[in-house]
């Protein structure tokens, strides 16, 4: 709202009892603007913090939008809806703005007092910020009583002293003029939330910026898959056609098993980048019954030259709990390791889910070359070290340790035989229960889960 007037400062503040402000709201306003938010979540709180703290009844707070080059409101509270779209329709060059807060209306370093005592003209945006317009003509019956033209602008700016926006306030609870120290506190609050919107707008500009290194890298991940899965097609061709001789035969497996460590490599980039996405997936109910038994089938896919048994013991009713599909990943990492690091013909793996307080757990046991004490710590590290012999990237544990993570569960290993790590490892993953659709009933698509699944090649 503008206006024109000529005061001195102990004409506007200072002329009543001082309030107090209770310290907690104070330790809020420090809270909010010490943390780094987007822009409309931290104005929306500073306005919410201001009029509850200092008993204001309306005010608004404009910024600068860069790209345009212009001010214009981003937070208005107080106001009827009618007011609140009329205000949004209004932006401000810098040069006005210098025009008006000038040196005769400040009451503060940064504070300016503007009042419709003299010289003030009336604007259609001051309409706009005026609810009841049968007020306009009211006179002031005190020098501390709030006029309905009356608006209080603190001017915010950044660390180089440019200005960035401003608070204004346009309307009190009391109808009086604040006192000189809710006007220097609310003037302090300014000040901090001009840092906060810088940090703020660093915040926004590393979010683009990781978006748009994601597109970059799901550009890449995309383009190598379709170079290589065809280069393991034509290989594997070439691999059945019996055309070769033994030491060319050689090389072809050799290029056969580099082309699938690339794509099981870019695989896993993928994974990696999407467990780390907090919304790169929708999150569903799903039964970890029926995901370990899909689990369970496409491991005899991915190991055809192995017998591979699995005990599965489970709970009658459903098992729900809220995942994506990036679930099946996850126990595909594990029981791809319980056949991968199994020397033996025959790899035999028990899968148990048992119910606790407010989680399931999954317990996965294999009899393969388990893991030394020494390195159980670092298992879930990205690119731990792999046994001789044993293919793979390393990243498997470490993407399973991430989509537990992602899905707030938690996950442990131990020696399958307390004490033998030689006698195979124990993975045991608990997962909140999802308490809306865990109500004990049994499902009607009820699966036989308990007992062997012997998978011969």
């Amino acid at each position: 709202m503008q206006s024109s007037v000529n005061h001195s400062d102990d004409d506007v503040v200072g002329t009543r009892p001082t309030r107090t402000i209770p310290i907690n709201n104070l330790l809020e306003i420090l809270k909010i603007i010490s943390r780094v938010e987007p822009l409309g979540v931290l104005l929306d709180k500073v306005s919410t913090t201001i009029s509850s703290a200092f008993e204001i009844k309306s005010l608004v707070i404009c910024t600068l939008d860069d790209g345009a080059g212009v001010f214009g409101p981003r937070a208005i509270k107080g106001f009827p809806q009618d007011s609140v779209n009329a205000i949004r329709r209004h932006t401000y060059t810098l040069d006005r703005k210098k025009q008006e807060f000038r040196d005769e209306l400040r009451i503060g370093e940064r504070t300016y007092y503007m009042r419709p005592e003299v010289e003030h003209r009336l604007t259609n945006d001051d309409m706009d910020y005026v609810v009841d317009p049968s007020t306009i003509s009211k006179k002031r019956a005190s020098p501390d009583e709030w006029h309905p033209l009356d608006s209080i602008s603190f001017l915010m700016v950044d660390r180089l002293g440019n200005w960035i926006g401003w608070i204004e306030i346009d309307d009190t609870i009391d109808g009086k003029v604040p006192p000189q120290d809710v006007i220097g506190r609310i003037q302090l609050l300014a000040d901090l939330t001009g840092i906060a919107i810088e940090n703020s707008r660093v915040y926004e500009d590393a979010i683009a910026a990781m978006n748009e290194s994601q597109g970059y890298l799901d550009l890449i991940v995309h383009d190598i898959g379709n170079i290589v899965n065809p280069l393991i097609y034509y290989q594997e061709k070439i691999e059945a056609s019996g055309a070769l001789d033994d030491k060319n035969r050689e090389y072809l497996d050799r290029a056969i098993a580099a082309s699938k460590a690339a794509k099981g490599l870019v695989d896993n980039v993928r994974k990696v980048s999407e467990a780390k996405s907090s919304d790169a997936l929708i999150k569903e109910d799903m039964d970890l019954r029926e995901v370990l038994v899909k689990c369970i089938s496409a491991l005899k896919r991915d190991f055809p030259s192995k017998d591979i048994i699995i005990g599965l013991d489970c709970p009658e009713n459903e098992c729900m709990i809220k995942v994506d599909s990036l679930i099946h990943d996850l126990f595909m990492n594990i029981l791809s390791n319980a056949v991968k690091y199994n020397p033996n013909q025959t790899a035999e793996v028990e899968i148990g889910i048992s119910n606790g307080q407010g989680v399931w757990t999954v317990l996965i046991e294999d009899h393969g070359i388990g893991i030394p004490d020494e390195k159980k710590n670092g298992v879930f590290n990205r690119f731990a070290k792999r046994p001789d012999g044993v293919s793979g990237t390393g990243m498997g544990l470490s993407i399973v340790s991430l989509l537990v993570e992602r899905y707030n569960g938690v996950i442990s290993v131990r020696d399958r035989v307390p004490g033998s790590p030689h006698e195979g490892a124990s993975f045991e993953v608990a997962f909140p229960k999802n308490a809306s659709t865990n109500n004990g009933k049994t499902s009607g698509n009820q699966l036989a889960m308990t007992g062997e699944y012997a998978f011969d090649s």
